[in-house]
């Protein structure tokens, strides 16, 4: 005598029990991939702005960097001290505490040697960087005329610029070196 269990109605109520319950595990399974997916191409979305937002920095420090050196290397007797200001507005620091007060003396010596020079950044690049503060690598060509002398001077230089970013997004120079 068959029992109720194994009739073959039965059998099919347990097959489509168990099926009912597979799929339900499939499609919690898939909404899980789904939100890890999501969360992961998010996260990897979000690392990629991040990255360009420090590509711009970088490109922002390297180029205010780059202006203030070129107008440091470069000297023009007519426009000497409008020059000069132009560099106090941006500089910060150890190198305005060192610049600053030098500023008459270095405008007069300008002034009675006749000087004149054209500074180029040749190559310039982020050494460190950071939302507040970059270290820049630059290499300089100046080329100096003297009325004294008969030919212009070529000099190259190599220096290390330290950069700070305000709260405001404004950028300053603290430092200036030499690098031999």
């Amino acid at each position: 005598m068959p029992q109720p269990d194994d009739t073959p109605a039965g059998s099919g109520r347990a097959w489509l029990i168990v099926a009912s319950v597979a799929a339900a595990l499939s499609l919690i399974a898939a909404i899980v991939a789904t939100g890890l997916w999501a969360s992961e191409r998010g996260e990897a979305s979000s690392i990629r702005a991040d990255r360009a937002s420090a590509s711009e920095l970088d490109t922002s420090y390297r180029d205010y960097a780059t202006d203030v050196m070129t107008r440091l290397m470069t000297i023009r007797q007519e426009t000497l001290t409008q020059d000069v200001d132009q560099i106090v507005d941006m500089i910060e620091g150890d190198f305005s505490e060192q610049f600053t007060p030098r500023r008459d003396s270095y405008e007069e010596v300008v002034k009675t040697t006749a000087v004149v020079a054209d500074g180029v950044v040749s190559a310039a690049a982020v050494e460190t960087s950071g939302p507040e503060r970059a270290e820049v690598v630059m290499a300089i060509d100046q080329t100096i005329g003297n009325p004294k002398s008969k030919e212009d001077q070529d000099r190259q230089y190599r220096v290390r610029v330290t950069v700070n970013r305000h709260d405001d997004g404004q950028m300053k120079v603290s430092g200036v070196n030499f690098i031999p």
